[in-house]
């Protein structure tokens, strides 16, 4: 029997050997306009990410009357999931299985919604429920991996998804080998990648000990510690995990009362995942 190659067996291939080199590319934009507007008209243009900070490293919540249990950083994703008609979950996560990853499991793959994961290969995956995506979202949030939730050109191009605004990623990171950890080389006008709307990053330099897990943590190289801590807030995430990691307590993250809701409604209108 001859066994056929598609295109997502193209795209993997590709994607794996030339991942690593994302930084020079990524370094480029910032040197060449038309190198710059290129690759934003390919792989950036109409994209709406945000990073969802981890539910342990939050400091405020809210209880809503009358709801049960508290409202988390991590609703934003279970509530996407449950109103979706299609749900794909990767067998793996294709950053790390290109990087090699030693740190983190390479099988929490990306989660997928909206009529475009319909049109995902079943070679990377298949199509769940919504209770295996949530058990998924939890096993992500067990293994210390952060969440991102938004339109990403690139994902509907390599996956041959159809029209970017059809599909909706889901993708659950590590600081070693995101996709992301490019944003620092990236030329300041593409800047498709934010902190989830109403959460912000608190910081106390008198408590820190200088220890450097902040710093060994953060994959935007946002923050350095030493002699107290130097955080710079427009390459911050707002994550969490150097909160976590603050033996010190000098890191903290603030989630106003409103932001959940405030990011879902910053969502829900990139993908129409009902239908």
């Amino acid at each position: 029997m001859i066994n056929l190659i598609d295109f997502t067996d193209i795209s993997v291939a590709i994607i794996k050997r030339t991942f690593k080199g994302r930084f020079r590319l990524a370094a480029l934009t910032g040197r060449s306009g038309i190198f710059r507007r290129i690759v934003d008209r390919l792989f950036f243009e109409g994209d709406d990410i945000q990073v969802i900070p981890r539910n342990a490293s939050i400091e405020i919540n809210r209880s809503i009357p009358g709801a049960q249990g508290t409202v988390v950083p991590s609703d934003v994703l279970r509530e996407m999931i449950g109103r979706s008609k299609y749900i794909f979950r990767m067998d793996f996560c294709i950053c790390r299985e290109s990087s090699g990853c030693s740190r983190y499991p390479r099988d929490l793959g990306c989660i997928f919604l909206g009529r475009g994961a319909a049109r995902i290969s079943d070679k990377v995956g298949s199509l769940i429920s919504a209770r295996e995506a949530l058990e998924h979202i939890d096993r992500c949030q067990e293994a210390g991996l952060v969440h991102i939730i938004g339109r990403n050109r690139i994902d509907s191009v390599w996956l041959n998804t159809g029209p970017h605004d059809e599909l909706l990623s889901i993708c659950n990171c590590c600081e070693c080998c995101c996709l992301w950890r490019m944003t620092p080389y990236l030329h300041e006008d593409i800047t498709s990648i934010t902190p989830m709307e109403g959460a912000r990053m608190l910081v106390d330099g008198e408590r820190c000990t200088g220890c450097g897990a902040c710093e060994e943590i953060c994959f935007t190289g946002a923050i350095r510690a030493g002699d107290g801590i130097e955080h710079d807030r427009d390459r911050c995430l707002v994550c969490g995990r150097c909160a976590e990691r603050c033996p010190g307590k000098a890191l903290r993250v603030v989630v106003d009362p409103e932001a959940v809701d405030e990011a879902i409604g910053r969502v829900e209108v990139l993908v129409d995942v009902e239908s």
